[in-house]
């Protein structure tokens, strides 16, 4: 299993908190430059860190990112693969929270009624599940529909109130999630949360900072560097600060474009010439032309690491344990070598360009002497 030692049970794992990647001088030295380069183009926004007592303090909490369900590739169309997943994660002990890390829907390849109809099955067993405390959903680029509809529901609050003000666009831990609710069986009573785009909780002792991933992409070198004449870098480089509010105004008009033209025959296949057009242009926002695909996808945690210290250093004044992500569907754990924290990308249910080590897994972290584990879940029997 390359990276990941395998065990003879249906359940595989190797406890990733003494299997975590040491940096090299190289990549201490790539990440320096990268704070210092966005340090002297754009000053530090405001610090994201909760009001005291807002942070949930649990003893385990399980990850699931990049479901993708409305993509063709996705791993759990199978049946087989969901009750394998379902059953692992009713053998844990008492789940705190079963965090779901964006792209659980591809809305960029299916329309949402036949992305949230291929969701059905899986959701409406898992709500039945009994040893799972709350279930937690941020949304990702791929599923960022879902965050901007209810940011949308929030305006329209507002307008009904008689206020012209506009919330930010950004969602604190709210108890309503639309989408999956939808999908919940009458007589489920997990409590279902939805959070936008950074989710902090307190395992144990050790502080956990959880967020899709496709945010990275504002803290590559290539957007800040002066070289760079895409238009991208020279909006953000206009700004006064980089707040994230600035992301989401430059990156929801592009995304909500891939979201409504899946309704359309012929757009996400390529048929229409001018669509084709437009997806090119989502190589500004980091795609690969007209694939809808991230150019993120299958990136390596050192290639990726100068990012998410750049990042942590713009909005986090106190740095995590442990830093969180998904996006780019290549499971890994490194240490950070400027913050010192442990960044781990929790893989994907998606077999498309995906090497094996990085499909199929759930991120444990829990209380403890053996805090992490990545587990890969291997199909039942049956499917064999």
């Amino acid at each position: 299993m390359g990276a990941f030692e395998e065990i003879q049970e249906r359940v595989t794992a190797r406890k990733l908190s003494s299997a975590i990647s040491q940096p090299s001088k190289r990549l201490a030295r790539q990440a320096r430059r990268r704070v210092e380069l966005i340090r002297s183009r754009m000053p530090g926004a405001r610090s994201l860190a909760p009001a005291e007592g807002e942070r949930r303090k649990v003893n385990r909490i399980l990850v699931l990112s990049d479901l993708h369900f409305g993509d063709p590739s996705g791993e759990l169309k199978s049946p087989y693969v969901v009750d394998s997943l379902l059953e692992a994660i009713s053998e844990f002990e008492w789940i705190d929270e079963l965090v779901f890390l964006g792209d659980v829907f591809d809305f960029w390849k299916s329309p949402i009624p036949e992305a949230m109809e291929e969701g059905r099955d899986f959701f409406s067993k898992l709500f039945l599940l009994e040893n799972v405390g709350r279930i937690v959903y941020l949304p990702g680029n791929h599923d960022h529909h879902i965050f901007y509809l209810a940011h949308e529901e929030l305006v329209m609050d507002e307008l009904r109130s008689g206020k012209a003000s506009f919330p930010d666009l950004t969602m604190p831990l709210a108890a309503d999630c639309p989408f999956i609710e939808a999908l919940r069986p009458k007589g489920s009573k997990i409590p279902l949360s939805m959070i936008y785009p950074f989710h902090e909780v307190m395992v144990g002792e050790k502080l956990v900072l959880l967020t899709h991933g496709h945010l990275l992409g504002f803290f590559e070198k290539s957007m800040w560097s002066p070289q760079r004449s895409k238009i991208a870098s020279r909006i953000v480089g206009r700004s006064e600060s980089l707040e994230l509010e600035d992301m989401e105004k430059f990156i929801t008009p592009f995304y909500e474009m891939l979201t409504l033209s899946a309704f359309v025959p012929g757009v996400v296949d390529g048929s229409y010439f001018f669509y084709r057009l437009l997806d090119r242009t989502g190589k500004l926002l980091g795609l690969e032309g007209d694939s809808r695909k991230s150019t993120y996808r299958g990136v390596p945690m050192d290639k990726n690491a100068a990012d998410v210290e750049a990042l942590l250093d713009h909005f986090y004044e106190e740095k995590p344990d442990y830093f969180i992500y998904g996006h780019t569907h290549r499971a890994g754990a490194l240490l950070l070598p400027l913050s010192g924290t442990k960044a781990i990308n929790s893989g994907c249910w998606i077999s498309d360009g995906v090497e094996n080590e990085s499909m199929n897994l759930v991120l444990e972290i829990s209380e403890g002497e053996d805090e992490v584990n990545l587990l890969k879940i291997e199909r039942a029997e049956s499917a064999l």
